[in-house]
């Protein structure tokens, strides 16, 4: 079917025609079940008998919608729904875990894992047809309609796999990540040390020129920075007091030599928790800052917000103690 039989069916109002569904499952009774019951229902529907295929004619047909069984031999349906998360040309496609299984566990487990909905397998499939037209009805928030390659390639088993291992090594290391930004404020919640901790890690995974950290504070903010050289501490300094400044943080009260430069390969990155600005991390590198850097850099604030909100806590009761 072409793009033009495509749009010329969606015209006429033949919406379900339009739609390509995706059904991966690896029984196939059941696979052959959900395909007779969905096309009876007027979709086009696109099988795949195991999770590697399924992703890699997900790749090629670029579906509306996925349904996926949960248990399958090789990749599951979890791990199905991660890799589709984590693929750009793939992520904003709707997918919908199908299973026996019933327990409150395996519904938070699939969601977490970037399902949209977790339906349980029925006689008839009621609950995923009315879950499957809800889902495409409104169109303005599908992906656009995409001429199916009329190519028979499609991705190996092996390039699949690779791709999720890849993906499972990326949430290993933020899981690494986390847990050893969350121990920066384990022994005591002093600011120094705590950048000092901070500082540490950064420098263990980025090839830094300089960093700064700015604490919101009633009534001056805190400036620590850490950099290779003379001239780019003071730039970072001179930097962090501007981007402050803009962000709305209290002034900055340090004595710090007027510099105007600006320092190529920074990300700033705001640190807030439940609406409150806490503070800012600013970080400069040698080399151009990755999508994946940043994405990991964005991690690291977001949980060393937590940390400066214990360290807020903490100052506070401090002051009330003191008076």
């Amino acid at each position: 079917m072409t793009y033009n039989d495509i749009s010329n069916k969606y015209l006429k109002g033949d919406k379900k025609m339009s739609f390509r569904i995706l059904v991966i499952e690896d029984s196939k009774t059941q696979l052959l079940a959900i395909k007779h019951c969905l096309e009876n229902e007027g979709y086009n529907v696109i099988t795949a008998d195991s999770g590697a295929m399924g992703i890699a004619k997900a790749f090629k047909e670029k579906p509306h919608l996925i349904i996926s069984d949960v248990i399958m031999s090789g990749i599951n349906g979890y791990q199905l729904c991660r890799l589709i998360r984590n693929e750009a040309e793939l992520c904003d496609i709707p997918v919908i875990l199908l299973t026996k299984l019933d327990a409150s566990l395996d519904k938070f487990w699939g969601l977490k894992s970037g399902a949209n909905f977790y339906v349980p397998k029925e006689p008839g499939f009621p609950t995923l047809i009315k879950i499957c037209r809800e889902t495409l009805e409104d169109i303005p928030n599908l992906p656009k309609f995409k001429v199916i390659s009329d190519s028979n390639d499609l991705m190996s088993v092996e390039e699949v796999n690779s791709r999720l291992i890849k993906i499972l090594e990326n949430l290993l290391f933020e899981a690494t990540i986390i847990d050893e930004v969350r121990k920066i404020g384990e022994d005591i919640l002093d600011i120094n040390i705590m950048s000092h901790k901070l500082f540490n890690l950064l420098t263990s995974i980025y090839d830094y020129k300089a960093f700064a950290i700015v604490v919101n504070q009633p009534k001056s903010s805190l400036l620590i920075a850490k950099a290779q050289n003379d001239n780019d501490y003071i730039t970072i300094q001179n930097m962090a007091i501007n981007i402050s400044n803009q962000l709305g943080l209290t002034p900055i009260h340090h004595d710090v030599e007027v510099n105007h430069e600006v320092l190529t390969n920074t990300i700033t990155i705001p640190v807030d928790i439940l609406g409150m600005r806490l503070g800012v991390l600013i970080i400069s590198t040698h080399t151009q800052l990755k999508p994946a850097d940043e994405k990991l850099f964005k991690l690291i604030a977001e949980q060393f917000s937590i940390i400066l909100r214990l360290y807020h806590e903490h100052i506070q009761k401090f002051s009330v103690t003191s008076k």
